[in-house]
């Protein structure tokens, strides 16, 4: 079984939420959903090595974590999949566009986390993974 606990704060620029993530294969689609605080075409993530004392990250080049955002508000799919075998700093994720090249992405739009272990991870170990996300 796993798990995916979210937190807001906010940051000088936009909204950042926590997040730790300890599942084996499963995919975890959040009913949490948050709005989107700017008009920018991308979204970051950070992937942290810990979290605190007993929170250590299990992301490894055999342990992959693999996640994308999605936006409730005009449909799921606004980007592309990622994974990640190396923790991260403010990493930024395009977001699709339509078909005349404007953003669909936009402010106020109501966002989730879709995260997993990837499928190319060779570890039997949980996937413990903890960081921010500013959608």
């Amino acid at each position: 079984m796993g798990t995916m606990l979210l937190t807001s704060s906010v940051s000088a620029a936009t909204h950042e939420f926590n997040f730790q993530f300890e599942d084996v294969t499963t995919t975890k689609d959040w009913k949490e959903t948050w709005a989107k605080s700017d008009n920018e075409n991308r979204w970051y993530i950070t992937l942290l090595e810990s979290a605190g004392i007993l929170k250590k990250s299990t992301l490894s080049s055999s342990n992959i974590f693999g996640c994308r955002m999605r936006d409730m508000t005009v449909g799921p799919a606004v980007d592309s999949y990622h994974t990640f075998s190396n923790h991260v700093q403010s990493y930024p994720i395009e977001y699709i566009r339509d078909s005349n090249g404007n953003p669909i992405v936009g402010k106020g739009h109501a966002m989730r986390l879709r995260a997993k272990k990837d499928d190319s991870s060779t570890s039997s170990k949980a996937l413990k993974v903890y960081g921010k996300c500013a959608p």
